[in-house]
């Protein structure tokens, strides 16, 4: 969860994709559930083609950019994380509300200094714009798991491994499981692994 932590947050201060594999997966099936919650294969696909779609509006030169099975799979993960993120502060009495999102990606909005500025690290962060403001909502989460954990006397520097912990229980207790077109899950890590035979990422020219 580590690295899907750092890639929310770094996608917020950075600055032709092929056409992935997604469009062969059915959409009626469920890429994976969390517990009883189910993540459809549409909604995935939605995000796939949305970030597809806006890396078209932006220069993408010199960007690393996630393709096929392993964008699909990174769309995915957003959905898991969310939801673990959410249940996990549920479990601690931890609420967000839609107030402190708005406020939140204002805040981060400023700090970019524009909308095209901050499209910019959308894309390369293989993020849709629709999903900012979920990306957003999982920063907060992750604070407030941060500003817990610490309260009980975990140290600054191993807050992170103590937030990951937290959310690897919730996962391992309600089940995590990944429809195979789109990879595995990896419990340890807290991430959805593409299939290994996937091309992973491109660099634009």
């Amino acid at each position: 969860m580590k690295k899907i932590v750092a890639g929310v947050i770094g996608a917020l201060v950075v600055a032709g994709a092929g056409v992935g594999l997604w469009f062969f997966l059915d959409s009626s099936a469920a890429a994976a559930t969390v517990g009883k919650v189910k993540i459809s294969a549409s909604q995935v696909d939605g995000t796939v083609k949305a970030i597809i779609a806006e890396r078209k509006t932006v220069s993408t030169t010199g960007m690393q950019l996630a393709i096929g099975s392993s964008l699909s799979a990174e769309a995915l993960n957003y959905y898991i994380i969310s939801t673990l993120l959410a249940q996990t502060a549920a479990a601690n009495n931890i609420t967000v509300t839609d107030a402190q999102v708005t406020t939140r990606s204002a805040a981060i909005l400023k700090q970019q200094g524009s909308a095209a500025k901050l499209k910019l690290g959308e894309v390369s962060s293989n993020i849709a714009s629709k999903d900012f403001p979920g990306y957003v909502r999982e920063i907060l989460y992750v604070e407030g798991l941060t500003a817990l954990v610490e309260k009980q006397g975990t140290a600054v520097a191993d807050s992170g491994t103590a937030v990951q912990a937290l959310v690897r229980a919730v996962a391992l207790k309600d089940g995590v499981k990944v429809n195979a077109k789109y990879g595995t899950w990896d419990a340890k890590q807290v991430t959805v692994v593409p299939p290994t035979t996937a091309a992973s990422t491109t660099t634009t020219k």
